[in-house]
């Protein structure tokens, strides 16, 4: 039961991936998004029932959901349930206006049901080498969404959005590699995994644990937007003042 509530939220956007990949996006599938949101959100919650009454669930070494990561699961699965619902509206008004394309639809409506799985996966992953690769998905996954309409301007904004987060996420590697290096020289054998590394800080090298440390906040902070190194989130024009009327 605990395997199961604990990849839901991982397997059940990727099935609904699959499906608007391979039914398209249409008014009959739109409910596909609303189920997935639905069913993921009643994982989050059961799962976090369980872990306040019996703690951490492990999945074979590579999922790990504390209290912290119930908590994720539900505050993105309940944001996924509302974009859900808003979601049909938005893209049939796209489609009257011609904004977009049956085909844009379709892949709009497949990537932020990965997407969904790919921030499951990040605040579930038991190994930082795991969540390196759940968050580089992610990267990916939104510079595809960012710039969906393919006008300049969208173009303009997916690549700034991939030159500078994965700037940051390249920099996150580089600390992951760091941080692993000290933990092979402590000789605890606690690898890249969140608890085992938790345990064994007190004899990891201060030293070396400090500069990984300082990479992975630099690094995953800009994916974040963290300010100052926000400069990939989308800017907002000025509006000129108003003319005073005489």
């Amino acid at each position: 039961m605990d395997i199961l509530l604990a990849t839901a939220p991982i397997v059940v956007p990727l099935l609904g991936a699959a499906g608007y990949a391979l039914a398209g996006w249409r008014p009959a599938t739109a409910a596909v998004a609303t189920a997935s949101a639905a069913l993921s959100l009643l994982a989050a919650i059961l799962l976090a029932g369980r872990v306040v009454g019996g703690g951490p669930v492990v999945v074979a070494g590579l999922l790990r959901v504390d209290a912290v990561g119930a908590f994720m699961l539900i505050v993105i699965s309940a944001i996924a349930l509302l974009v859900a619902v808003a979601t049909p509206a938005h893209l049939a008004d796209d489609l009257a206006a011609g904004r977009i394309g049956a085909r844009t639809a379709t892949w709009h409506a497949a990537l932020v049901q990965a997407f969904l799985a790919a921030m499951a996966l990040a605040v579930t992953a038991a190994d930082l080498g795991l969540l390196w690769v759940a968050v580089e998905a992610t990267t990916i996954i939104t510079a595809f969404l960012v710039g969906q309409r393919r006008t300049r301007a969208a173009v303009e904004a997916a690549w700034k959005y991939v030159v500078i987060c994965s700037a940051g996420i390249a920099l996150a590697l580089l600390g992951i590699v760091v941080l692993n290096h000290a933990s092979a020289r402590s000789g605890t054998g606690a690898g890249l995994d969140w608890a085992a590394l938790s345990a064994a800080a007190p004899q990891l090298d201060p030293g070396v644990t400090r500069i990984a440390v300082v990479l992975l906040v630099v690094g995953f902070g800009t994916k974040a937007g963290l300010a100052p190194l926000h400069a990939w989130l989308p800017t907002r024009t000025a509006r000129p003042p108003p003319r005073s009327r005489r």
